[in-house]
């Protein structure tokens, strides 16, 4: 199962979902490995710190990630990549490969205005996949009044974004703020971070329940104690090999040293 998260807006909280939803599913006991393809390289650097057992490519090039992703797909059970803040072609490649992708939004009207931008890459890359990636619009920052106004014209909003949104939302809160600098996922934090782990926990449970009920193209199929198939170095490869590889994954965690796959930037 591949599950991208994309916006093409920055400062939506794209990598901080990407990293809680991975980490939460090695803690699951699932098979995981992580594209990073954001420049910024944010779950690069976090990432090592909270869970060893999460195989991490930073990949920067189209060619690479179709090259990796399915050689990802074919040893873990889920692949989660964090698409750039941008909708080049890199963030159309990870499109192209997805089974879900999942969109931070914002509450604000140029935050949801912008996301419309993501919605229709989507939309093109599910038409000439039979109707894939499945999306989900997940609503981010969020003030923690559910009185405020800003909250119920969101509310009011969603019908217009497309996509069915998460019923769980995350909210505008100090520990989501907090976590990547401290390395950690926010059920770590403590007493005080409660509140935005409860979020957090219910929103991946809600994601988790959403990639049942509907069929993958990439089924999970590394078993228990399957070995992983050693990397090869990637190979450069023209757009149209690119392009033609484009029309045509239960076991427990195991923990050691991180491994990271590093691709020319």
């Amino acid at each position: 199962m591949f599950i991208a998260v994309t916006n093409q807006k920055g400062g939506v909280g794209k990598s901080t979902l990407a990293v809680h939803l991975a980490v939460r599913l090695s803690e699951l006991g699932h098979r995981v490995a992580f594209i990073d393809a954001d420049r910024q390289g944010t779950a690069t650097r976090w990432i090592p710190h909270v869970d060893e057992s999460i195989e991490l490519a930073t990949l920067r090039e189209p060619d690479e990630i179709l090259e990796r992703a399915r050689e990802l797909l074919a040893t873990h059970d889920f692949v989660v990549a964090d698409a750039p803040a941008n909708l080049d072609d890199v963030t159309r490649c990870i499109l192209l490969l997805a089974d879900l992708a999942l969109i931070p939004c914002g509450a604000t009207v140029p935050e949801m205005e912008s996301t419309q931008s993501a919605i229709r890459i989507i939309k093109n890359a599910q038409a000439v996949r039979d109707g894939k990636p499945d999306a989900l619009v997940v609503f981010n920052r969020l003030p923690a009044n559910e009185r405020q106004r800003l909250v119920r014209e969101a509310r009011e909003a969603q019908h217009c974004l497309g996509f069915p949104v998460a019923k769980q939302a995350l909210r505008l809160r100090a520990a989501f703020a907090d976590a990547p600098g401290q390395r950690t996922v926010v059920w770590r934090l403590g007493a005080s971070a409660k509140k935005a782990a409860a979020e957090m926990h219910g929103l991946i449970e809600e994601v988790l329940r959403y990639v049942k009920a509907s069929p993958t193209k990439h089924r999970p199929n590394a078993q228990r104690g399957a070995k992983v198939v050693p990397r090869k170095r990637l190979a450069t490869r023209t757009g149209t090999a690119a392009e033609a590889d484009a029309r045509g994954g239960a076991g427990p965690a195991t923990k050691g040293r991180s491994k990271t796959t590093h691709a020319s930037h």
